[in-house]
Parts: C-alpha cells; structure tokens; sequence
C-alpha cells in the first residue's frame, strides 16, 4: 500500500518503546498511517518490522516547543496525537496537550495503570531516602538525579544502573561514582507486541546479580506503571531487598485520556468528529 504523507490523515504518535510498539500496532490494525516520534535511533530499532510497513514512520528526535509547534501548524499536519510518553515525561506532556489545544487537533494520553504499592515504599521526593544510615542503595531512575545521591550516602555506598549513553556515563562519573559501581544497561525490555517478558527467575535476572555484587539493602526505582517497576517488584522480593519508588506525578485532569483498553474506541471517536 502506498501512502503519501502530504494528505491529513494521518496520526502522530509521541512514545517511547515498551507503551509504543504495542499501541503502534494498534493504530496500524485501524487502517491508520502512524508517525512515532521517539528520542534516539535505537528507540526505533524496537519497533521492528512495523519499519517495512509504508503506512508507518519512526522519527529519531527530543521534541523541542518549536518542532511541535512546527508539526502541529505545518501544511500536512496529523489527525490527531497520541501521547504514549513516560508518565515521569511531564514536559512533553505539557507541551503537546497546550499545542494541539492551540491547534485544534485533537490530543489523546494513553495512560498506565497504577500499580498497587504492596511491599514498596512510596517516596514524593528525592530528599526522602537522604537518611539511610549505613545501608547500600542501588539507583535505577536515571542519571540526571545522581549527584545529590552520592554526595548523601558515598560513592561506595551509591550504585547505578544508567542507560548505555555517553551522556548518562559522563553524569554518572561526574556525580562521583567509580566505573566499578555504575551498570549501563538498557531497560528491562519487552516484546515487539509490547507484551512483558520478565526472566522466569528474578532471583537468577542480572539485576539480582547487580545487588548481590554490591550488597544492595534498598533499590530507588520509579512508580512507572511499566516493565521496569514490575520487574524490580519480583527481584526485591526474592532477595529480600528493599525496594523504594517515587511516586508518579499527578497529570492535568482536563487531558482527554485512554487506556490500552480504551484506546482504539477513543482513536475512532477523535477520527470520526469534524475537522476545523
């Protein structure tokens, strides 16, 4: 099937990989052409053989207000967006929802479910686990965040699982960590339908063997809802290890919403209104 971009009919989708690929194939299975916009190369990599298919396109770049706006107001712009970031992703949120508002296109957030805490410790702030005596903490919420961590609890007692980038490498190393104590790995990953794959024995996953290296007593992840939050649930608790979250940020009520229940019902709706 050949498609040309250049008509209005088409659907801008703003994600990462794991929530992505799964509603991209959705998308698709509506006889809709899709745009993902993701950040880096390797991000498109996960969507596999969707690439071949000509109604689809994966878009390598951090969004700017500019390039949304330039998309948004362009002379072939989307149908609709559906915003599939990371619940922790608040800016592009923000950004894409105020835009298409601007715009009058119609804007959807695909929304995670909410695990419940069950055995985690839920924490609103950073400034929450300053005090944890002598216990060795284990950090998988990025890189950006680890300065303030290391200069708490020590470099021999801080470690870190960052992605693989040069860029979270070198704010790991500024942060004051040795390489010895710093995992670049990518994220727990998932399927190309977007289904979860944990290992079928967290005890024996390489983040059990992480904690085990360095002697972990509390993981610090994130309320994410994903693969990576259920994932961290089953290591903890077959080690017996600690596992503190930071809470999800709220999101605006007044963003028109689904769930991956929900979402080709409502993508219908949003296609089916008139257009200005």
């Amino acid at each position: 099937m050949a498609h040309s971009w250049k008509c209005r009919n088409w659907i801008w989708l703003v994600a990462g990989t794991e929530d992505g690929v799964w509603a991209a194939r959705q998308l698709l299975a509506l006889s809709v052409p899709v745009r993902v916009q993701v950040v880096s190369p390797g991000a498109c990599r996960a969507y596999g053989l969707l690439t071949a298919n000509p109604a689809f396109q994966c878009r390598a770049m951090a969004l700017t207000p500019r390039e949304v706006h330039r998309v948004l107001t362009g002379p072939a712009p989307p149908a609709l967006v559906l915003d599939a970031t990371h619940p922790f992703a608040l800016r592009i949120t923000r950004t894409l929802h105020t835009a298409c508002g601007a715009s009058a296109i119609p804007y959807l957030r695909l929304h995670r479910p909410q695990l419940k805490p069950g055995a985690a410790t839920l924490v609103d702030r950073l400034e929450a686990v300053q005090d944890l005596g002598s216990r060795s903490l284990l950090t998988a919420i990025g890189s950006r965040n680890l300065a303030p961590l290391v200069a708490w609890h020590g470099p021999q007692r801080t470690a870190a699982r960052i992605l693989p980038t040069a860029t979270a490498l070198q704010q790991a190393l500024a942060a004051g960590l040795p390489p010895e104590r710093i995992a670049p790995l990518q994220p727990v990953g998932t399927g190309h339908g977007g289904e979860i794959h944990p290992p079928t024995d967290p005890g024996t996953c390489l983040e059990a063997a992480l904690c085990r290296r360095w002697a972990v007593d509390v993981v610090l992840a994130r309320q994410s809802g994903g693969t990576p939050e259920r994932h961290w649930r089953r290591v903890c608790a077959a080690l017996g290890v600690s596992l503190w979250l930071l809470r999800r940020p709220q999101e605006s009520s007044g963003m028109a919403g689904c769930t991956r229940e929900t979402l080709s019902q409502r993508v219908q709706e949003c296609l089916r209104k008139p257009r200005p």
